[in-house]
């Protein structure tokens, strides 16, 4: 049985992902604007495959095909810690991107 479309994966499918090696690629689709004393913007997540052969895009659910668009730093950031990263690095431009891999989990 298939449990995530062709290019899609939800939050479950990309822990198993990066369990395999992919990587996370953050994505700014609206630049970055600090207010007051934070920052906003629009960011997706893809998963990529190390070869970069294969992506995938973070929906909110396998039932409603909607991208996982992350509105604030904060949020994003938050994200990219429950999925086990030790380090964000943000693009803040339009188009920009960057690639963050989640530690190996300890004991396997």
């Amino acid at each position: 049985m298939i449990e995530e479309a062709p290019n899609v994966v939800t939050e479950d499918g990309l822990r198993g992902l990066l369990a395999e090696g992919y990587l996370i690629e953050v994505v700014c689709k609206e630049r970055a604007e600090k207010r007051h004393n934070s920052w906003y913007g629009s960011w997706v997540i893809r998963a990529v495959a190390a070869d970069g052969r294969d992506d995938k895009m973070l929906v909110t659910s396998r039932s409603v095909l909607k991208l996982r668009d992350f509105k604030t730093i904060v949020g994003l950031v938050s994200f990219l810690a429950d999925m086990g990263c030790t380090t964000a690095s943000i693009p803040l431009e339009e188009g920009g991107r960057e690639r963050h891999a989640a530690p190996p989990v300890k004991g396997s």
